[in-house]
């Protein structure tokens, strides 16, 4: 018979193998690092400190821009528009696109009608905008921070930094600043699912005997589970329909960049939250400048890290310890399964996404420039004399360099040719 320390041994790496992480392609999708608010492609738009990030039906990537107090839209090819409010003006006027006013949102989530809810951070509501850019407040009295319950104004909320939406159209928001978790049903009225306003604390247990530290990011799996980023505490927890928490991954109040299962993983900071369709989390660790995995094996949850290196922030893309991140704050799944992370302190909207970039074409001074962002790294130039089914593509490398934020190539006028760029 095998000794007993054999099997125990023997246990733990089948249950790591089995969470053993895929590493994931970063790439950019839009922004630079400078902040700004220019609408745009690619790397010649402009975010300022972009605090989360939701995905609708369609593809389109919607973003809490949080400094500019506006929300933006991406499309699918990458170009930048702003949605609604305006550029550096703060307020909590509803209205149409610029007619709208917020005041810091740092959060934001899709419902499949493609709805938009944002918590508006500084004014301590919850918005709701339409897909025409129409904001109206669903809940919370700007400026009125407490933890009323009630539907409509008769709520109040402090400094909400989180929402998710489940199927049946309820909304849950992070009330931060109360360390409470919120719900909202499609009717308006509001209840505290899990906490106690005002008692910051580690306990796990049942509503109100539940405690949280600044709980952040939020995620809804498909039978209502809520899964919840608790930032102060370094830990995940989980919300079970009828209000049960339990500590998912991490230790309370100690933190660290350590993989592995349960109360031994460590965590530092974390923000964004979201769930693949195989049951997967993925964090947003904040504070470690990594992206994380959270898989559920057995009755047990192994993290691993998947992309970025604890400890060295950047913005360089690339796959798994390759990547680089500076405080990555929201996360969202499209339906395909990529990934798009609202990187921050960084201004930019990271993807795991290959998005095809715009080929621009200018004449200046009897020559002929080519510009195309300099997020399309990877793409390849290539030239053809005709675009038929037997076209002889070629890389066309020469001459090719950097200026802003774009590559540029000049050619001279000569025989008709055909230029494309292509991802190897």
């Amino acid at each position: 018979m095998k000794p007993s320390w054999i099997k125990i041994v023997a246990a733990a790496a089948l249950l790591l193998a089995g969470a053993r992480a895929q590493a994931l392609s970063i790439r950019t999708l839009a922004g630079g690092v400078t902040p700004g608010a220019l609408n745009g492609f690619g790397s010649h738009a402009r975010f300022n400190y972009p605090g989360g990030v939701a995905v609708d039906g369609a593809g389109n990537v919607y973003v809490a821009d949080t400094l500019n107090s506006i929300i933006r839209r991406i499309a699918a090819d990458g170009g930048v528009s702003t949605l609604a409010g305006l550029a550096g003006e703060y307020g909590s006027s509803d209205g149409a696109e610029a007619a709208a006013r917020f005041y810091g949102p740092q959060a934001i989530a899709a419902d499949g009608a493609g709805q938009l809810y944002l918590a508006d951070t500084v004014n301590s509501t919850i918005r709701k905008v339409t897909p025409a850019g129409e904001v109206s407040t669903l809940a919370g009295v700007p400026g009125d921070f407490n933890s009323f319950d009630g539907a409509g104004a008769a709520a109040q909320f402090h400094h909400p930094e989180g929402v998710a939406v489940d199927a049946g159209g309820n909304l849950y928001v992070a009330d931060t600043w109360n360390h409470t978790i919120r719900k909202i049903t499609p009717a308006g009225l509001v209840s505290t699912l899990a906490g106690l306003a005002g008692y910051c604390g580690s306990a796990d247990g049942t509503n109100s005997k539940a405690r949280f530290n600044r709980p952040t990011g939020l995620a809804v799996d498909g039978v209502t589970n809520l899964f919840v980023a608790d930032t102060f505490n370094h830990t995940l927890r989980q919300i079970s329909p009828a209000g049960k928490v339990t500590t998912v991954a991490g230790l309370p109040g100690v933190w660290g960049s350590a993989d592995g299962a349960n109360s031994a993983a460590r965590f530092y900071l974390p923000q964004g939250i979201a769930i693949t369709t195989d049951g997967d989390l993925l964090v947003a660790d904040s504070g470690n400048q990594t992206l994380r995995k959270v898989s559920p094996v057995g009755t047990n949850w192994v993290v691993s890290t998947v992309a970025g290196l604890p400890g060295l922030a950047g913005s360089v893309n690339g796959s798994d310890g390759h990547a680089r991140f500076c405080f990555p704050a929201g996360l969202a799944l499209d339906n395909a399964g990529c990934l798009y992370v609202a990187d921050a302190a960084n201004h930019l909207i990271r993807t795991t996404r290959v998005v095809p970039p715009t080929l621009q074409f200018a004449a200046l001074e009897g020559q002929m420039v080519l510009c195309w962002p300099t997020s399309a790294e990877g793409f390849v130039l290539e030239q053809s004399p005709t675009v038929d089914a037997l076209a002889a593509w070629s890389p066309a490398t020469n001459g090719i360099a950097i200026l802003g934020d774009s590559f540029i190539c000049t050619n001279s006028p000569g025989a008709a040719a055909f230029y494309r760029l292509r991802f190897p």
